[in-house]
């Protein structure tokens, strides 16, 4: 009999499936109605639990409904971008939190409050960043009170700080600004962090603006490929979130021992600029431009080295797509 395994993350979680055949990637599935389809086995392996299992550790601080166990990614998604929108306001994603579980829970207080009453009510507790703007406070009040209700939750949308891998959570490192004993001066904008996110290699990516700098070391050898025919170099193992961003990114850098590099198209790249310093490339894309839909029409494309192509000078060759979906 086939394993069953259920979806705990998506827009529509709960959904079962009997695993039909995972010799390779992408596995193949089929619901209860007999329809049968294909997965990649990192999304099985990502979005699905076999069944009565408890969700895995690393998803934990997404569960919208702890009965269940399960993810509703389309609510978490608000909650996480609602939370991210006060980051003009607050140092990281965990002050930011605290700050509206507070606020929030003034709110239900007294629900018929305005926003002088908030900005009081939050200044008396010590709780009001300076530049905290009246349409920040207007935001608070207008959010729907089933957003308000997770926003309140003790284990939702929490990120564990310093994150830690396996049953800690995601590993997520940032390489911020110098401690304050070891700064000279104080700069006139704080620089962005550079992100390393899980299951990436040789990857670091700052987001300033609608500016994506992404930065990687040349000299890295993360041994042969599954195919065994190149060598990687770095990679985002899969598409990734930007940090802090709705936007997407999947980029591989791989060279081909021995094989005498081609010419590359340089011309093909499309919002997408490199440089190289001694070993350490620089890649930037502008995130507020966009190139026009996908050939499948589901996202946008921002920023395309159309295909795998040199580095510019180099025998490493590269292949980036930055995109964002449609909703």
């Amino acid at each position: 009999m086939a394993e069953r395994f259920q979806q705990f993350l998506g827009t529509k979680p709960g959904v079962f499936v009997e695993l039909v055949d995972n010799s390779g990637s992408p596995y193949m599935v089929r619901t209860a109605d007999g329809f049968q389809f294909a997965i990649s086995a990192e999304d099985f392996q990502n979005y699905y639990r076999r069944e009565d299992e408890p969700t895995p550790s690393r998803w934990t601080h997404l569960v919208t409904d702890p009965e269940s166990g399960m993810v509703e990614s389309g609510r978490i998604s608000l909650v996480m971008d609602f939370v991210r929108s006060f980051d003009h306001a607050f140092p990281d994603f965990d002050a930011a939190r605290t700050f509206l579980r507070d606020a929030v829970a003034a709110v239900l207080e007294e629900p018929d409050m305005g926003v002088e009453e908030l900005r009081n009510r939050l200044a008396a507790q010590a709780r009001i960043p300076a530049n905290l703007t009246e349409d920040d406070c207007r935001r608070v009040l207008a959010l729907d009170d089933d957003l308000k209700t997770l926003l309140l939750s003790e284990s939702v949308a929490v990120i564990k700080w310093p994150a830690l891998g396996g049953e800690n959570g995601p590993t997520i490192e940032i390489v911020g600004p110098a401690p304050e004993s070891d700064r000279k001066a104080e700069p006139t904008k704080r620089a962005a962090p550079r992100v390393r996110r899980a299951g990436m290699k040789n990857v670091e990516m700052t987001v300033d603006d609608d500016q994506l700098v992404i930065t990687i070391d040349l000299t890295k050898d993360f041994g042969p490929s599954k195919s065994g025919k190149t060598t990687i170099v770095a990679s985002t193992e899969g598409n990734k979130s930007l940090p802090g961003r709705e936007e997407k990114i999947g980029l591989n850098v791989y060279r081909q021992e021995g094989k005498k590099p081609g010419k590359g198209r340089k011309t093909s790249f499309k919002n997408v600029t490199m440089e190289v310093a001694g070993e350490i490339l620089t890649i930037r894309v502008n995130l507020s431009e966009e190139l026009g839909p996908s050939k499948s029409g589901k996202t946008v494309i921002i920023g395309s080295t159309g295909g795998n192509q040199l580095v510019p000078g180099r025998e490493e060759k590269i292949g980036l797509n930055v995109y964002r979906s449609i909703e």
